[in-house]
Parts: C-alpha cells; sequence; structure tokens
C-alpha cells in the first residue's frame, strides 16, 4: 500500500503500512481542525486545518491536504500542503503533489509535473526543535 520508506536514511528505515501498531492513519472522510502532535508515523488521506509535528514520518496520500505548517522527520506529498515544511531528514514531492509554501529539509526531491511555489532551503542537517514533541512513549503506557 505504501512505497515510501525514508525512516532515518543512512539507517534505510521503512514506514509501515497504515493501521500498524507505529502510524497512525487520518482517513479520507476526516476533517482535522487544531494541531496533530505524534511520536508515530502519519498517513494522512484526510484534511488537517492546522500544524503537524511528528517526531516520525508523514505521508500525504493523492487525497490528503494540510492547510498550516508542518515539523517531521521525513515527508512525502503526493496530496496539497498550504504551509511550510521542516523535515530533519528527507521532503519528497510526488508528480501528484502539490505545496505552496518553504521547504527546510537535508534532503529535497521534486518530480517532474508537482507543483512548488515557495522556496526551498536544503541542508546537512534541519533541526526540528522548534516545534517539540510533547509525550515521550514511556509516558503513554
Amino acid at each position: 500500500m505504501i512505497k515510501f520508506e525514508p525512516g532515518k536514511a543512512e539507517e534505510g528505515g521503512t514506514l509501515r503500512a497504515a493501521g500498524s501498531e507505529d502510524s497512525t492513519l487520518i482517513g479520507p472522510e476526516l476533517v482535522l481542525k487544531g494541531e496533530l502532535v505524534s511520536e508515530e508515523d502519519i498517513y494522512l488521506r484526510g484534511r488537517v486545518e492546522g500544524n503537524i509535528s511528528t517526531s516520525g514520518s508523514l505521508y500525504i496520500d493523492p487525497t490528503g491536504h494540510v492547510k498550516g505548517d508542518i515539523t517531521a522527520e521525513n515527508v512525502v506529498v503526493e496530496g496539497s500542503i498550504e504551509g511550510t515544511v521542516i523535515a530533519a531528514q528527507k521532503f519528497e514531492l510526488r508528480p501528484s503533489g502539490r505545496i505552496q509554501g518553504d521547504i527546510r529539509a537535508s534532503v529535497v526531491a521534486i518530480a517532474e509535473n508537482s507543483f512548488l511555489r515557495g522556496r526551498v532551503l536544503a541542508t546537512e542537517r534541519v533541526s526540528t526543535q522548534a516545534t517539540p514533541v510533547v509525550r515521550r512513549r514511556a509516558e503513554r503506557k
């Protein structure tokens, strides 16, 4: 179902399939208004109107839309974003993807036929400390 396998680029990590124990699925009929903070990978098929912050990866399906800023380890976009994206490792804009906003990431991949209106800053290592994830896994148990 998911062809995106980022994790830490140097370790060859993977984004687990939506619905697995370490990922969050936001379905196509869901509209979330407000801030989304997670330590898990997020697979977005619906709409988020607010900022997203995850210490995992974010995959935006072709039906997914974000109107807000994103901070994540890795971001893959097949849907659309209106906002700034900060990816600690990799940002990938696929052919069906659209973004109106700036991108900061260590590695940036922009496919032919995708849409980008904004600036791109690719640096050696991007800090995602601006929006820290508040909870730790141990605190949830």
